[in-house]
């Protein structure tokens, strides 16, 4: 009994022993668990703020290339801003768009500008002289600084141009003097009188009027010069006559027709036509049958290609031994190809590129404040005030360089170089068409309007003033 009794409470202290093992265990269990717990709370803890940190580091760096890109934008806007600051707009008013050499003109004058950063607005008048006053009014409106002008009319802008000096806008002449106003400050152009005894010289040296001359001999000639309401032409006779007058004088040149004056010789607007017809008007009163002129001296190319057309009609051929000498001025390509094939003689080549350029140039020093470079100040008086201009120089252009015009690439091979008889007709047909609807386009002019001229007192100026070259 004794036994079973100790062995009863041995059983029962082992099992609590166990009891409180397992309690134990537990317990240090959950105390780990908790423990494990807590870490791993003080884990996503941290995590968090790294988060956080990272966020904020993101933020400052969008805000830092926000801010770098608003700077490189404002940048931009700022020099953006500078570049249409200097973008000046310079006005270029022209007489037509359909004169091949004033839609050159427009090309070459606009290309010459915006290389040196202006913007050219450039217009054509379409040869109406009051479309050009509103023009002008238009561009004073808009305050540009700087025009440049060809005068539709050389004596019709007087009142635009009283606007454009009231506003202090500068005008410079273009090719063709502005006249009868103070409101011209510059003007570029080619020296009409260098080009008439340009030509006279030539006609001298070919025709060796001096030996002729001392030979006791004569040579005929027929004048047939430029339009009598422009000044430039009375000009270029000016020039021819300086050279040709001692040998009219001493009767080694004779004049058959005795139209010799400016007055008596002068083309009315240029007219190709026009001239053909006073060519054939003169050979069948002054020249008996096949007779021709030695010379025929022009003062436009229109003129000279008119001429040559004449005396084909007539069954003349430039082959032939008494084919006259034919002058020109202006160098359009059909009268370079005819200086090729030996019909012309000689025309006068000025290089309008240059002349854009040069008149660009003034422009420029001008808007820079500067004072632009004239090489006269003494010739170009317009009624009003000499005008300080810069004077480009022409070239005579003959059968021995007129392959020139090629090299400086004024011309492309195929315009100008002889060509056979089946081009010959073909460009013949073309060109044939071209000019009669450049002829009924003049006539429809003047018969609208037959009289109109430069003023009468205009016109006494300036044929009584041989000393200034306009």
């Amino acid at each position: 009994m004794k036994k079973n009794t100790v062995g009863m409470l041995l059983g029962l202290t082992l099992a609590a022993v166990s009891l409180a093992g397992c309690g134990s265990n537990e317990a240090t269990e959950a105390v780990n668990e908790s423990a494990e717990i807590e870490q791993a709370g003080e884990g996503e803890s941290t995590d968090t703020k790294e988060k956080e940190d990272n966020k904020e580091t993101e933020e400052a760096k969008e805000e830092t290339k926000e801010a770098e890109e608003n700077a490189e934008s404002d940048q931009e806007e700022a020099e953006s801003g500078e570049t249409e600051e200097q973008a000046v707009k310079v006005g270029v008013l022209l007489p037509d768009s359909n004169e091949d050499f004033w839609a050159f003109d427009g090309q070459e004058l606009q290309t010459a500008l915006e290389t040196d950063g202006y913007e050219a607005e450039v217009v054509f008048a379409q040869g109406d002289s009051e479309k050009q006053v509103e023009q002008i009014k238009s561009m004073v409106e808009e305050e540009i600084p700087a025009l440049i002008i060809a005068p539709v009319d050389e004596y019709g802008l007087i009142e635009a141009l009283t606007e454009t000096k009231e506003k202090g806008i500068y005008v410079f002449s273009y090719d063709k003097l502005i006249r009868d106003t103070a409101g011209v400050n510059y003007y570029t152009t080619f020296s009409s009188r260098s080009i008439g005894q340009m030509i006279g010289k030539e006609i001298v040296s070919e025709q060796e009027l001096d030996k002729v001359r001392e030979a006791g001999e004569s040579r005929t000639i027929e004048f047939f010069m430029g339009s009598l309401d422009d000044s430039k032409a009375l000009f270029l006779y000016n020039g021819v006559m300086e050279i040709l007058q001692p040998y009219l004088d001493d009767g080694t040149l004779v004049c058959p027709s005795g139209r010799i004056s400016f007055e008596d010789t002068g083309i009315l607007r240029w007219g190709r036509n026009r001239a053909g017809s006073e060519l054939q008007s003169v050979l069948d009163e002054f020249y008996q049958d096949t007779e021709i002129p030695d010379i025929i001296c022009t003062g436009f190319d229109d003129a000279a290609c008119g001429a040559v057309e004449v005396l084909e009609t007539r069954g003349l051929s430039y082959e032939d031994e008494n084919w006259p000498m034919i002058t020109g001025c202006g160098c359009e390509a059909e009268a370079v190809r005819y200086i090729a094939e030996g019909k012309i003689s000689c025309s006068v080549f000025m290089n309008r590129s240059n002349l854009a350029k040069e008149c660009v140039k003034m422009v420029d020093t001008y808007l820079k404040g500067e004072k632009p470079e004239v090489n006269d100040y003494q010739e170009y008086d317009n009624g009003k005030k000499i005008i300080g201009t810069y004077i480009c120089e022409g070239q005579l252009i003959n059968e021995g360089n007129y392959e020139s015009l090629i090299d400086n690439g004024y011309f492309e091979e195929e315009e100008i170089l002889p060509q056979t008889e089946e081009d010959s007709v073909e460009t013949d047909i073309q060109e044939a068409d071209e000019q009669e609807e450049k002829d009924s386009d003049q006539d429809s002019q003047e018969a609208e309007d037959p009289n109109k001229k430069i003023p009468e007192d205009s016109i006494l100026s300036i044929l009584g003033d041989s000393r200034k070259d306009l």
